[in-house]
C-alpha cells in the first residue's frame, strides 16, 4: 500500500533558500531528559532541504532519548494534514531509550510516496512518556485527518497533551522538498556582433576574440568593445550581457580620411585666380590642401595670359608652385617721360614680440631671430621658419603661414584666416 505525501511552497524554498517555518506545537518548558528527533532518509543530519521528486519513495526516522510514545504526523503547506504513526500497519509505537526506528522498515507491507503539488512539506513528531489519545485528530486504519490546517492541528495536539505533565512529552520536525526544482537561470547571455562592412576584428576588453560577424556567449556584465578594420576609424562602444538574453550590436565603421598635401600656389603678378581641375579656389598668394594625386592648375589675371600646368600632390609634403604670367602687349602707349623708379628695399625682419589686430581677431608674433617666428594659433605654439623674403617676408611651416609686409596676413591650410594685420 501506498500513502502519498506532498507539499506546497513558494519558489524561493525550491531554490534552496534558508527555511524558516513556524513550529506547530512547541512545549514551553521541555523535558531535560527526553527528546525526540526525527529525520528523512536524504537527510540524515538535518542540514539542509533535501528534494524528492514525484513517485520517489520516502523514509522517516525517529529516535527517543527516554523511552516514550511517538506520534508522526504529515503537515503540508496546503493545510493537508495526514497520520504516519501510528498507522493500520504499524500499531507499535512504542521506542526504547535510544532505539532508532525506520517507517517504512525492510519488508513493511507499505511505502510512503511523495506526490504533488511541488513546495516544502514537514514531519512533525510527538514523544511521550503517556499514551495519547489521538484518534480526534487521526484515523488511525485510513491515515486520513479528522482535522486540516496548522493551526487546528496546534489547538488539537494541545488538548491532547494538556493533561500529561510539561516534563513528559516533547516535539520535533524535519523539512524537505518535493517536486520538480526549476531549472537553473541562465548563467550567460548572447552577443550577437555585425559590422559594416564586416570582417572587422572584435576586441571584448581587450582580448581578440573573432572578426565580424560572430556569436559569443558571455557571463552578465558590462564590457567594452573594440572594432578595427584597415582603412577604417577604431570604433569603441560598451555593452551589457544579461543572462539569457541576446544583445545584439549593428555597427557602421567610419572609412578613414586619406593623408593629404599642400599646394602653394603663387604668381606673378600676384592676385591671379587659381582654378584646380576647373574649379575656382581663390586668388594667388594660396594655400591649398588637397588629396594626394595629379590636379591641372590653371591661372588667370586680367592683360596676362593663362597659365596652365600639371602637378602632383603627395601625401604629407607641400607642393609649390611660382608662376610668372606673361603680360599680353598693349598697343604701344604715348611716349612719357621717363620717371625714376625707385628700387624696392627689401623688408627686414623685426625682432621682438608684436600683437597685430587683424581682421579676423588678434594675433601675437614673436620674431625669435632673422630665420624664424613662433606665433600662438589653434591652441598651441607654432614655429614657422623663413621660406622667402623681399617686399615682403614669409614663414610657413607648411600647414601655417604668415606674411609680412606693409600689413600681414596668416594662412591656416590653404585659408586666409586673419588679414590686414596692423600693429
Amino acid at each position: 500500500m501506498r500513502y502519498l505525501l506532498g507539499i506546497l511552497a513558494l519558489l524561493g524554498l525550491a531554490l534552496g533558500q534558508a527555511l524558516t517555518p513556524k513550529s506547530i506545537i512547541v512545549n514551553p518548558t521541555p523535558p531535560s531528559d527526553l527528546q525526540v528527533r526525527v529525520w528523512v532518509d536524504k537527510d540524515p543530519n538535518k542540514t539542509g532541504n533535501p528534494v524528492y521528486q514525484f513517485g520517489e519513495n520516502i523514509q522517516i526516522s525517529v529516535q527517543v532519548t527516554q523511552p516514550a510514545f511517538v506520534y508522526l504526523f504529515s503537515v503540508r503547506a496546503t493545510g493537508e494534514i495526514s497520520g504516519i504513526l501510528p498507522n493500520a500497519f504499524e500499531q507499535e509505537n512504542f521506542l526504547q531509550a535510544g532505539e532508532v526506528r525506520t517507517f517504512p522498515g525492510i519488508g513493511a507491507p507499505y511505502t510512503f510516496t511523495v506526490e504533488g503539488p511541488a513546495g516544502q512539506d514537514r514531519v512533525l513528531a510527538v514523544a511521550s512518556r503517556r499514551p495519547l489519545d489521538v484518534s480526534e485528530i487521526v484515523d488511525i486504519q485510513t491515515g486520513r485527518a479528522r482535522i486540516q490546517g496548522e493551526g487546528n492541528l496546534a489547538r488539537a495536539l494541545s488538548i491532547v497533551v494538556t493533561p500529561i505533565p510539561a516534563n513528559d512529552w516533547v516535539t520535533d520536525e524535519a523539512y524537505y522538498i518535493a517536486g520538480q526544482l526549476p531549472p537553473p537561470p541562465p548563467r550567460t547571455g548572447t552577443l550577437s556582433l555585425s559590422s559594416n562592412p564586416s570582417g572587422a576584428q572584435a576586441l571584448i576588453n581587450g582580448r581578440l576574440v573573432g572578426n565580424t560577424p560572430l556569436n559569443l556567449e558571455l557571463l552578465p556584465g558590462t564590457y567594452n568593445l573594440e572594432l578595427r578594420r584597415g582603412g577604417y576609424n577604431p570604433l569603441r562602444t560598451a555593452f551589457t550581457i544579461q543572462a539569457g538574453q541576446v544583445t545584439r550590436l549593428n555597427l557602421t565603421l567610419v572609412a578613414t580620411p586619406p593623408p593629404t598635401g599642400v599646394l602653394a600656389v603663387d604668381s606673378n603678378p600676384r592676385g591671379a585666380q587659381v582654378l584646380v581641375d576647373g574649379r575656382v579656389v581663390g586668388n594667388t598668394p594660396l594655400n591649398l590642401t588637397l588629396n594626394p594625386g595629379s590636379y591641372t592648375v590653371e591661372l588667370r589675371r586680367g592683360g596676362f595670359s593663362p597659365f596652365r600646368t600639371l602637378v602632383t600632390i603627395q601625401a604629407g609634403r607641400t607642393t609649390r608652385l611660382t608662376a610668372n604670367l606673361v603680360s599680353i602687349a598693349p598697343p604701344p602707349p604715348p611716349v612719357q617721360p621717363v620717371q625714376p623708379v625707385q628700387p624696392v628695399q627689401p623688408v627686414r625682419p623685426p625682432s621682438g614680440s608684436f600683437t597685430y589686430t587683424c581682421q579676423g581677431g588678434t594675433l601675437v608674433v614673436n620674431y625669435v631671430s632673422s630665420n624664424q617666428v613662433r606665433l600662438f594659433y589653434d591652441g598651441a605654439f607654432q614655429t614657422l621658419p623663413l621660406v622667402r623674403s623681399g617686399a615682403e617676408l614669409v614663414y610657413s611651416n607648411n600647414v601655417y603661414t604668415w606674411e609680412i609686409g606693409s600689413v600681414g596676413r596668416l594662412v591656416v591650410r590653404g585659408q586666409v584666416v586673419l588679414s590686414n594685420c596692423r600693429i
